[in-house]
């Protein structure tokens, strides 16, 4: 996804969804900041990024109890990776304790955040168990 096609969504929702268009403009908005702030021009790293940072701020308004963040929450979602389980993410922390040759902790954590499809927070819990 590029941020014209992003751009060019963002346009045609403004006619049908005001909450999916505003979610769009927060999302183009974020991507472009982020790009802005590495002094590169906006990809889909970035879109990934601003969607994931925006995602975790609708889960926080919906905890809040504001209801419209849940659609929000679902335009964002379709722009972030396809998540592991939590079978796949064991299976992958157990590999990367095997490759290390032991449970560093800060090393783990930084390979699975390479991968980008691993749920930090629930690899977090998968390591302290192990």
């Amino acid at each position: 996804m590029t941020i014209v096609e992003l751009k060019k969504m963002m346009i045609k929702a403004k006619k049908e969804d005001k909450v999916k268009a505003n979610a769009l403009m927060m999302l183009v908005d974020t991507a472009q900041k982020i790009a802005k702030e590495k002094n590169e021009d906006v990809n889909e790293k970035h879109i990934t990024e601003a969607a994931k940072k925006l995602s975790k701020m609708a889960k926080e308004s919906i905890e809040a109890g504001m209801s419209e963040a849940e659609k929000e929450l679902k335009v964002y979602e379709e722009f972030l990776p396809k998540m592991l389980s939590e079978e796949e993410t064991t299976k992958i922390i157990k590999e990367i304790i095997e490759e290390i040759g032991g449970k560093n902790i800060g090393e783990i954590m930084k390979r699975l955040k390479q991968r980008g499809d691993v749920d930090m927070g629930l690899a977090n819990k998968i390591i302290k168990s192990l």
